[in-house]
């Protein structure tokens, strides 16, 4: 198998420990194990007849924890980015297929909390399943030094002190703008 170079912007190849090559590795190695299971994840997604929409707050309940039984349909809105009314219709639709239950907040009557039902837990029980198997094959597939090589890879990433999963995505920092040119000179005056 051919080793990724990726070259910087002085065309030398970058070392084996740089981040664009660790980024090139890991997109290769998330994109060939994504495209292992894709036909059969859509196949059992289009089967449901859900809406893309409607199938990310599925998700979005299903990932929101363990022991967190609701959502507010604002929570909803922000963590699926809709707009509150559509998020509203949507959980409308859900509910009317029995895929989630809505009911009024115990101590504020204004919100609505969602959850999912037992139909609901299935359906995203069932797609995180797929994925699971579809890795568990993969890692079964491995010769076993290599097994134990990734798993010693990720250990230390996963399983360790310091959150290297913190921060990642959101947004930058705001920087302070710089003064423009007229209030330098403005104050040089």
């Amino acid at each position: 198998m051919a080793e990724t170079q990726t070259q910087n912007h002085d065309s030398s190849p970058a070392p084996a420990g740089s981040v664009d090559v660790g980024c090139d590795m890991l997109t290769g190695f998330l994109d060939r194990l994504a495209c292992m299971g894709k036909a059969h994840t859509m196949d059992t997604l289009a089967a449901t007849e859900l809406t893309f929409s409607q199938l990310r707050v599925l998700f979005a309940l299903g990932a929101h924890g363990v022991g967190v039984e609701s959502m507010s349909v604002h929570e909803i809105a922000d963590q699926v980015n809709l707009s509150l009314a559509a998020a509203g219709r949507t959980v409308d639709k859900l509910v009317g297929t029995g895929l989630v239950d809505r009911r009024e907040d115990a101590t504020d009557r204004r919100v609505k909390r969602v959850s999912l039902t037992t139909e609901g837990r299935q359906i995203v029980d069932s797609q995180l399943s797929i994925k699971q198997d579809l890795i568990r094959g993969f890692i079964g597939r491995l010769p076993e030094p290599l097994r134990r090589g990734l798993c010693g890879a990720l250990n230390p990433i996963v399983d360790n002190e310091v959150d290297y999963f913190s921060g990642i995505g959101d947004p930058p920092p705001a920087s302070d703008p710089a003064p423009s040119s007229d209030s330098s000179q403005k104050a040089n005056s």
